[in-house]
Order: structure tokens, then sequence, then C-alpha cells
């Protein structure tokens, strides 16, 4: 998203939600967007600081701003009205870009200004991104009729592993831009146990371009630190119940597994019937957050990385 931004010729601000609590605070939002004000570009925060400077709420000293953040501080929906007339003056478009939106689905202040956004404000583009997509969908609610953005207008953009040609053709454009050389031996090899994974073939290219060279033992540095990763990542939802590790850690050995077999691994690990509800929002949640997916009728890890994370580190049951 932040390169797609950087490529489009708007002015833009980036929100990133992920050092965020699930339902954040009012102080946390102002001084999260006061960052993203002061990150925009000199081309545009310039022409841009007469519109804000007449919010209430805002001051704006030297080239930089100030949001006041209590009660009585900045109105965010009057600080988007000046925005977007602002931008209808220079005819623009503002772009306001959330990522990792879902990270913050306690506070059901967000969903009620991007409805009045999209309402009043047609000179603003909201963009949202989030990785756990069943978080995210419910979050905003485009179609639940209690949400506040229900029946709002949207576009949806779903991202997918690279398939092996855009895997490679990834890996040879980023070596030549750092000009490093690898050959198609290791480049294959890559692409095989990387899977396709945009952040970890990423990873992998860093490696090399740190050591200034490629080797298989910096793809096989890649699997092992993104397993870590994508296993401390999964550790989040495990703490919440121990009953996501054994699903998680069973799903590990084998490639994939029916909805029964699944719950037969809890059952036998506590040695007890667990109840078809309970065990189905367990489910459930591991498929919401991205961990699991669900293909013709069985579950499996969506990561192969998180498999590797988990098999040299089994969860605690």
């Amino acid at each position: 998203m932040e390169v797609a931004l950087s490529e489009v010729d708007c002015p833009s601000i980036f929100l990133d939600m992920r050092d965020l609590p699930i339902v954040p605070s009012r102080s946390q939002l102002v001084r999260k967007t006061e960052t993203a004000f002061n990150s925009l570009g000199r081309k545009w925060l310039s022409p841009l600081l007469d519109a804000l400077k007449r919010v209430k709420g805002v001051s704006v000293v030297g080239g930089s701003v100030t949001f006041t953040w209590g009660k009585k501080g900045v109105d965010f929906a009057e600080l988007f009205d000046k925005i977007d007339a602002w931008a209808k003056t220079h005819k623009t478009r503002f772009l306001i870009a959330f990522d990792e939106i879902q990270l913050v689905r306690g506070d059901k202040s967000l969903p009620k200004l991007f409805a009045r956004i999209a309402d009043k404000n047609r000179n603003i583009i909201i963009v949202l991104t989030g990785s756990e997509v069943g978080l995210l969908c419910d979050f905003l609610g485009f179609d639940n009729p209690d949400s506040p953005l229900y029946g709002r207008h949207y576009v949806e953009i779903k991202m997918h592993n690279f398939k092996e040609r855009e895997s490679k053709a990834f890996l040879k454009e980023g070596f030549k831009q750092i000009s490093v050389p690898c050959s198609n031996e290791i480049v294959d090899y890559a692409v095989e146990r990387l899977d396709g994974v945009a952040g970890w073939l990423t990873l992998f290219g860093v490696r090399c371009r740190d050591k200034k060279e490629c080797s298989k033992n910096a793809v096989d540095d890649a699997l092992d630190e993104g397993g870590k990763l994508a296993r401390k990542e999964a550790l989040g939802i495990v703490r919440f119940s121990p009953r996501y590790g054994i699903i998680l850690n069973f799903l590990s050995t084998v490639e994939k597994a029916s909805w029964t077999n699944i719950k037969a691994s809890i059952e036998v690990r506590e040695k007890r019937s667990l109840p078809s509800s309970s065990f189905s929002e367990l489910l459930n949640k591991l498929v919401k957050t991205s961990l699991v997916e669900k293909e013709d009728g069985e579950y499996r890890i969506a990561d192969r990385l998180l498999i590797q994370g988990i098999k040299k580190e089994p969860f605690k049951e």
C-alpha cells in the first residue's frame, strides 16, 4: 500500500494501527493522525496548512501541525470537511490509508467516521487494509444491516500469494535493483520453499543484500526467521486459549484435516467431549484471523512458514 500511495500524484496520509490496542483511546488516535499529517510531503502539507489552521483544536507552528486531543480538542468531522473543501478547490483527491485496521476493531467510532466521510466528503478516499480478512470484514460490516457502513459503495482488492512465475520475476527484479547476482538454481530453491509469500521472499532478498551474496543458506535463514515471526504472531491468539494451540499443533502435522478430525484432536488431548458449537467458534476464529483456511471442506494452516515455526517449537497445550 505504501508503494501505491507513493506512486499516486495525490496527497495522502498513512496510519499504521499495529501499535494500538483493540480499543484505542481518543488521544492515541489523535496523536496517530497528527503524526501522519506531519509526515505528509511538503508539496502537499505547505498548501494544506492554511486549511488546517482553521480547524478547532489544530495549531500550526512553522511547517508542522499539532492536534489537541482532549474532549474539546480536534473534531475529526470538521477536520475532514475542511480537507474535503481544500481538495475540491485544488482539483485533487485526499487519500487516508489505514493499515491493519482490524486491530482496533473495539473502537465503534471509526466505522461511523468512515460512513460520514463516505456520505459527506466526495474528495476524500479511504483505503483500509488488514491481514486478518475475517476480522476486517466483521469490523467494517459492509454486509451487516447494523453497521454504519452497511450499503456504502466500496472496492475490494484481494491479495494472493505469488504464483511461481510471479515469485521468480519478483526476486529477479529485486536482485537487479540491489545489484546482487543470484543464480536460477537459488531463485528456484527460494520460490519452492517460501511459498510465494511476498513478505518471506522480501526477507530472503534482504538477507542476501546484507551479506552481498545469494545462497541456499540465506533461503534457510529466511525460513527459520520467518517461521519464528509467524509463530510469534499466532501466539497472540493462542494466549486466549490453549485449544487454539492444540488445533494449530495438530494441523502442523498434517497437510489438511476435516472438521471432525480437528475436533477429535482436542477431545483426545483433553480426554472429554467438546460441544460442537464451542469447537466451531474456535475454528471459525482461526479462519477469521487468516491463520487457517478452508478449502473443499477441509482445513489447513495458511502459511507454510507458520507450519515450520510450530514444528520447531509447538505451542504449549
